[in-house]
């Protein structure tokens, strides 16, 4: 009996040490979520906005109700935003969240993004996490003359399809963070870049 225990536990011990190499070997944990580039995106935003916010100008909101189709990154898009904006002495005045169908686009509905804009005074900022103000262009000619600045995040293929820069030179866009149309890597400067207006 003393002989048999005596083989069993170095077999079992090498039946253990096998497993572990076996699944260290073959095995990989999930793949880390990545925190830096939601967060730089948010900096980026808060960057801009700050720049372009009068000093009694209020800073809105706009991005998507993670509640029901949580995303991780957009939170933390969100708290690097809050974070860079309390840095520069300002905060979010107003946050709108809007539930939306996480198949289809992501885009702030054209009827409130109007009435947004048409109350905005001078020296507000409008930020969206949701991309630019897609107005029709009777929306756009009731406007007249856009008062707020718009910071806007256009990620993925958005900025392939829509016209920024006419955007800008009609006073509907006025900085924010876009997908670029070369991105390789998985840094921050790979993916996206700072969208300015010159004036």
């Amino acid at each position: 009996m003393a002989v048999l225990r005596r083989l069993l536990i170095p077999a079992a011990l090498g039946a253990v040490i096998a497993v572990a190499v076996l699944v260290w070997t073959f095995g990989s944990l999930p793949p880390s979520e990545d925190t830096v580039v939601p967060e730089r995106i948010g900096k980026e935003m808060a960057l801009e906005t700050l720049r372009l916010r009068g000093s009694t100008g209020r800073v809105v909101v706009l991005a998507r109700d993670t509640e029901e189709f949580p995303q991780k990154a957009v939170d933390l898009a969100l708290s690097g935003f809050h974070a860079e904006l309390g840095k520069g002495g300002a905060k979010a005045d107003v946050v709108r969240r809007f539930q939306v169908d996480p198949l289809r686009m992501v885009q702030v509905p054209p009827g409130d993004f109007f009435e947004l804009m048409r109350r905005s005074k001078a020296g507000d900022v409008i930020v969206s996490f949701m991309g630019p103000p897609l107005l029709s262009e009777e929306q756009r000619g009731q406007l007249g003359v856009i008062q707020p600045k718009v910071v806007a995040f256009c990620p993925g293929y958005l900025p392939r399809y829509i016209n920024l820069a006419l955007m800008m030179e009609r006073g509907l866009l006025h900085g924010g963070v876009v997908s670029r149309t070369d991105a390789a890597g998985e840094r921050f400067e790979t993916q996206y870049e700072r969208l300015a207006a010159t004036r």
